[in-house]
């Protein structure tokens, strides 16, 4: 019985390191396979470095512009999940006094 708990309250934490290293490691393994999936512009032979420097900084400017785009929708999610917690927390606030005021 000594064995198990000690099984149990050795392994629990590093299941759970192991499931948050997994989740780590597959969300980025998930975004840096959409990343390489996107077409980027290639050097041909007839052009010039210069217009392929070009190319690539557009490419970079655009993915800057979707990244940024969803960092606004994060952003408006959360202030959206706040406002509902604070509309929650006060509806709580509410309900605790009547019950007190019932007792």
């Amino acid at each position: 019985m000594q064995a198990l708990t000690h099984m149990i309250a050795t392994g629990w934490p590093l299941a759970l390191a192991a499931f948050f290293l997994g989740a780590v490691f597959g969300g980025l393994m998930a975004k840096g396979g959409k990343d390489e999936a996107a077409p980027r512009p290639r050097l041909r032979p007839g052009d010039d470095g210069l217009s392929a420097v070009a190319a690539e900084l557009q490419a970079a400017r655009e993915l800057l512009a979707e990244e940024e785009a969803e960092a606004g929708e994060v952003a408006e999610n959360l202030q959206k999940l706040d406002e509902a917690i604070k509309r929650a927390n006060g509806r709580l606030k509410l309900l605790s006094k009547a019950v007190k005021q019932a007792k």
